[in-house]
């Protein structure tokens, strides 16, 4: 950069802030009695959108927060809304248990619903391919596996109620 342009760049903004500075000691301090009153009923018109939207912002807020009633605690120490979220996340399901023979093998339940469950909790006896199982539920959400099937859950009550025939070739399983 040249001796010029780094003399004039600074010159250059000195001027522009000091043009700046005397239109604005140049503006007339008060407005004339028309635009005054004009600009008073736009301000106070401002002022009540403002408290409309204010009073509006309020009872969205309101709705939002959760009641006293709904945040008594339970007996098992969890707020009543989690407790009823639970309860219907974890819902009796049947389904039948299949070995499949992608990355690595794994177990999974394909429910009568559709749904494809990838028990993290499947104990050894239930692990026959083709066996029907009565069970309860809950996904996990906070861990991760490397099968891509399924949603990963923890099973309870699981109960046999049949066998299918398999659709493994392998005669072990």
């Amino acid at each position: 950069m040249g001796v010029i342009t780094k003399i004039s760049i600074p010159l250059l903004a000195a001027l522009v802030l000091s043009a700046c500075n005397q239109q604005e000691q140049s503006a007339p301090a008060q407005p004339p009695a028309a635009e005054q009153s004009s600009a008073e009923e736009s301000a106070k018109e401002t002022v009540a959108i403002k408290a409309d939207e204010a009073k509006a912002a309020q009872v969205e807020a309101d709705k939002a927060q959760p009641k006293a009633a709904d945040l008594q605690i339970v007996a098992d120490g969890l707020s009543k809304e989690t407790s009823d979220s639970l309860q219907k996340a974890i819902t009796m399901t049947q389904g039948t248990v299949r070995y499949f023979n992608l990355e690595g093998g794994f177990w999974g339940i394909v429910a009568d619903d559709g749904r494809h469950i990838l028990p993290q909790n499947l104990s050894q006896e239930y692990r026959k391919d083709g066996l029907r199982l009565s069970f309860k539920a809950q996904e996990v959400k906070d861990m991760m596996t490397i099968q891509q099937w399924g949603i990963l859950s923890k099973l309870s009550d699981i109960e046999v109620i049949g066998q299918v025939d398999s659709k493994s070739g392998d005669p072990r399983l």
